[in-house]
């Protein structure tokens, strides 16, 4: 049986010096097809390493990617983290948005030269004008008055050709802007997503939750924080593979998800635990809502890479705190943390809170 062909890898440069605006353009452009020709999310980490590539500022890791790319069809995450760790984890701040944003900086800075020479363009026209109206008086005969307005015509014809040209140039730079604005949003969004839940990461969450502690202290009213660890997570990795395992992850944050109104976040904590923040409930209203959640979560059933079968029975337990005015944000998750505990020590599948379960 024949092997399917595999993609042939992108070729660039594999050296960088002083790039031009069109290149920074063009290198933001091309990373965005590449995420989408080898399946790659548009998180930060992808874009760093991509962005290094399409400009060749390391010439091991154009070489390794090509390599990778003459095997597979596909980047994954696996793949996108090691190269980042390996090649640029030290200039993280550098590739992953700077490219975009420089884009759409020089992007700018060539909208008004354009702007800027049709003004010229303009000056030298009414100067021509000028120039024609002083010499009407001046044509006595009906050669010489030809002659003028030959003259007008053809300065009337060259400002339009110019005007037209100068219109096209705006065009074409407006749409880059908005290409390059709108790929921007989509990497400051991924930035605060987990790339393989799905979720928010840990730092969005912290961000938030110190937003949400600082609102609590001047409003004078408290909201509830929930931890929730996956149970069993490391034997169904170690029984189907890494890839149910992320799987699995998915699947959680995505389900409770669903069950959250506005304002309300999940986010991934760490590994297999997830932290949330209701700020709209009280501490028996965020119980039932987990109640609904731990259920729903082990009824389902679930198509992961690995198994034949659907997995169903899938549980985790979960911990509630409350966070009143004038707690810090470390006291209440180290709340949630303690009863996440308690609720692992007392069985499968609990929800754990001061005075409740």
């Amino acid at each position: 049986m024949q092997a399917p062909a595999r993609q042939t890898p992108e070729t660039f440069p594999a050296s960088a010096g002083q790039r031009s605006f069109r290149e920074v353009c063009q290198a933001a452009i091309r990373v965005f097809n590449m995420m989408d020709k080898y399946h790659t999310a548009p998180y930060p980490n992808a874009y760093a390493v991509l962005f290094a590539y399409t400009t060749g500022s390391d010439e091991e890791l154009v070489a390794e990617i090509n390599s990778l790319l003459l095997l597979k069809d596909q980047l994954s995450p696996y793949d996108i983290d090691s190269l980042f760790q390996e090649y640029l984890v030290d200039d993280a701040t550098t590739f992953t948005t700077q490219g975009i944003g420089q884009a759409i900086g020089n992007e700018i800075g060539a909208v008004l030269e354009i702007i800027e020479k049709g003004l010229k363009q303009n000056d030298a026209f009414t100067t021509s004008l000028d120039t024609f109206a002083e010499k009407v008086p001046e044509a006595t005969s009906e050669e010489g008055l030809s002659a003028v307005v030959a003259a007008l015509l053809d300065e009337n014809r060259r400002m339009a050709e110019l005007t037209r040209d100068l219109n096209q140039g705006l065009a074409k730079s407006q749409a880059l802007i908005g290409t390059l604005n709108q790929q921007l949003e989509e990497v400051q969004a991924q930035a605060q997503r987990d790339p393989v839940s799905g979720a928010f990461n840990r730092r969005a969450f912290d961000v938030r939750l110190e937003e949400t502690v600082s609102r609590a202290a001047k409003t004078n009213e408290g909201f509830c924080v929930v931890l929730a660890e996956l149970e069993n997570f490391k034997g169904l990795s170690d029984a189907y593979g890494p890839a149910a395992g992320d799987a699995v992850l998915g699947i959680f944050a995505s389900l409770v998800a669903g069950y959250l109104g506005e304002g309300d976040m999940v986010a991934r904590y760490s590994g297999d635990q997830f932290a949330l923040i209701l700020p709209g409930r009280d501490l028996m209203a965020a119980y039932n809502l987990l109640v609904k959640i731990k259920h729903a979560f082990k009824l389902s059933a679930h198509s992961v890479p690995g198994s034949d079968q659907p997995l169903n029975g899938l549980t985790a337990s979960y911990g509630l705190a409350r966070c009143e005015p004038g707690m810090t944000a470390g006291a209440v998750m180290a709340q949630a943390d303690a009863f996440m505990q308690d609720a692992r020590k007392s069985g499968r599948n609990l929800v754990k809170a001061r005075g409740i379960g």
